[in-house]
């Protein structure tokens, strides 16, 4: 019997297993009466269509909290009814991937979104399905909801965009990624597990090299011959040039980067690391970073550096000293 014979009840329990294209069977089985839904509750407009595919981003995340697989119709209806009050009381901002509480559940920031994906089973699919966004659209979801600057002002600041860009793109991505998920629900997902490893082992070797002393070349050798780098103030530099002299100088002094999170899509890697300075030198470089690569063919054409500011401690004992030198 093919997927689109089955029972919910069988849909259910196969996307819970893994069968990713048997929850996208689920969903647009579902799509035409959960928009009928949202049209009683908002009207012709935007909003009733985003309402179908915030449940669908709902569903992607909740489905195992679903007591009764028979009853996905009357869980997918009551989502949807959420998510339409919420659009009605104003709920600022779009609709964060892991979707609404439950009745009276608190939204919880224990866990990264990271996290919480890595603990579903179609978590491969999510990254299937953000290869198919624009690239605005696919690098703003990743720092978003996999990197470690969730907000809108941080986001904005490592990409160099404003606010008010990040929240539209954001919009957009609702919109899109429920959609691409559907698309990508039945295609083989090997492709967007190799990405990610093998972007999270390379560079796990770079910074090991660097660590260890023993040179940089792993980590030059991840950028074209002619690179483009941006800097948070604007600062433009093209070439290999300034990357070494600046990798060659930290090398001697001593400095180490430690990487705590990796991700990669298509063409896109992010990486966030935090910096140990040297004894002698404590504050040779700032306390971390986020690098979002932008690449061809596996190697970075284009590279935004984002460094995290010094605590103002920091900051304070750098102006001591650099009073000192002067007397």
């Amino acid at each position: 019997m093919g997927a689109e014979q089955r029972s919910d009840a069988d849909l259910v329990r196969a996307a819970r297993a893994g069968d990713t294209a048997s929850l996208g069977v689920l969903l647009e089985r579902y799509r035409a009466p959960l928009y009928a839904v949202a049209l009683r509750m908002l009207g012709h407009g935007p909003q009733a269509q985003d309402a179908v595919h915030d449940t669908f981003l709902i569903a992607l995340r909740r489905l195992d909290s679903l007591h009764d697989p028979a009853a996905v119709g009357g869980w997918l209806r009551a989502v949807t009814r959420n998510v339409c009050l919420e659009t009605v009381r104003g709920a600022p901002g779009p609709l964060p991937l892991d979707g609404l509480p439950a009745a009276g559940e608190p939204r919880s920031s224990d866990a990264s979104m990271e996290e919480r994906i890595d603990r579903l089973a179609t978590r491969d699919w999510v990254w299937t399905a953000l290869a198919a966004l624009p690239e605005t659209l696919r690098v703003t979801a990743m720092l978003r909801y996999f990197g470690s600057h969730p907000s809108y002002e941080e986001i904005a600041v490592v990409l160099g965009v404003p606010i008010g860009t990040v929240k539209s793109r954001l919009n957009q991505v609702k919109v899109k990624l429920a959609e691409a998920l559907l698309a990508t629900a039945g295609l083989d997902h090997s492709e967007a597990v190799h990405r990610r490893e093998a972007a999270a082992t390379y560079f796990a070797a770079a910074a090991d090299e660097i660590n260890r002393g023993r040179g940089y070349d792993l980590l030059v050798d991840a950028y074209a011959d002619d690179p483009e780098m941006l800097l948070a103030d604007g600062t433009v530099v093209r070439g290999r040039r300034y990357l070494i002299e600046e990798l060659d100088g930290d090398l001697r002094a001593g400095m180490k980067m430690h990487l705590s999170h990796v991700s990669a899509s298509k063409d896109i890697t992010i990486l966030d690391a935090s910096f140990e300075n040297p004894q002698d030198d404590p504050f040779r470089c700032p306390p971390a970073t986020t690098q979002v690569h932008f690449q061809r063919d596996g190697r970075t054409e284009r590279v935004r550096l984002y460094f995290a500011p010094r605590p103002d401690s920091e900051k304070e004992e750098e102006g001591k000293q650099a009073g000192q030198d002067v007397t």
